[in-house]
């Protein structure tokens, strides 16, 4: 079997597990990256030294190490799949580590720069109250743009508090809404028209004037023009959910729940909070200590 013949059944096979169509593409995308390396070879002939020689190609290609991470996964999943699947006689993966990453420092948002943002929308429009209501489930609930724009209308709880939001893989988590949210989103539906010849909208957000779906680009828009008037240059949609993971700590929240809240799949990527709080920590801490709650006894 080729490499090709094998990334092609490798990428069925995730769709048949389930994976949504960005993850299989960007499978696709990575591996393909590696069939240019090799070329299209018979698959007895990708080894080890080809691997290592594979991942020097995407450091000096420069690369960032997140980047040549992220493809080195992808090749190191399909690789073990190979192997399972009885088309290669070595696992591979076992002796080819995951090169580490540099962990960078996460900036979020400050007060000052929150307060601006929040002051940039019109609430008397329907447009302005869906965008502040965007912003609001993304710093308040840690939401995607992916699972802001796929978020079923039918999926909200208003009244318990809770939203049942699609995350990556297609696994369904419930994150909860604060109450200045909840009043964002009724503020937002009750702006949203009715039209009685046409079916009410699956989808949370909707455009204006055909009540469809919301589009990622028309959010990436929205955040650039955001960027001006609020002037935060450094502002993008993801940077409210990494200044919801780090106020959720702050404000008392612990790391377990956050997983849960995030939709990751293991704490190593939610830790990447916990350095940030320091300061806050050592505030706080005479309310966590044994001794010194022992001695309040």
């Amino acid at each position: 079997m080729t490499l090709q013949m094998a990334i092609e059944e490798f990428l069925i096979d995730q769709q048949v597990r389930g994976n949504s169509p960005r993850t299989v593409q960007g499978y696709r995308q990575e591996l393909n990256m590696f069939q240019r390396f090799t070329g299209d070879v018979p698959l007895e002939e990708i080894s080890l030294p080809l691997c290592k020689r594979y991942y020097i190609h995407l450091a000096e290609k420069g690369n960032t190490s997140t980047t040549t991470q992220t493809y080195i996964r992808a090749l190191r999943a399909f690789l073990t799949w190979c192997f399972n699947e009885g088309y290669t006689a070595e696992n591979i993966p076992a002796r080819f580590k995951l090169p580490k990453a540099q962990r960078k420092t996460i900036d979020v948002l400050t007060d000052d720069e929150l307060r601006r943002l929040f002051a940039c929308f019109n609430l008397r429009t329907m447009t302005g109250a869906r965008d502040y209501a965007i912003c609001a489930l993304m710093l308040d609930s840690g939401l995607r743009l992916n699972e802001v724009v796929t978020l079923q209308a039918g999926n909200v709880h208003l009244a318990e508090g809770y939203a049942i939001v699609d995350g990556k893989g297609n696994k369904q988590r419930m994150v909860p809404l604060g109450l200045m949210t909840k009043k964002a989103l009724i503020r937002y539906l009750g702006r949203v028209p009715v039209q009685s010849n046409k079916p009410e909208p699956k989808t949370l957000f909707v455009q204006k004037d055909t009540l469809t779906a919301l589009k990622q680009s028309t959010v990436k828009q929205l955040f650039r023009k955001l960027k001006t008037r609020a002037g935060i240059p450094r502002l993008r949609a993801h940077l409210l959910r990494h200044s919801f993971a780090t106020r959720y700590l702050e404000n008392g929240g612990d790391i377990y729940s956050l997983q849960q809240i995030l939709g990751h799949t293991s704490l190593e990527m939610v830790k990447k909070y916990v350095h940030l709080i320091p300061s806050k920590t050592v505030v706080c801490f005479p309310q966590f200590s044994p001794l010194d709650n022992l001695a309040k006894k």
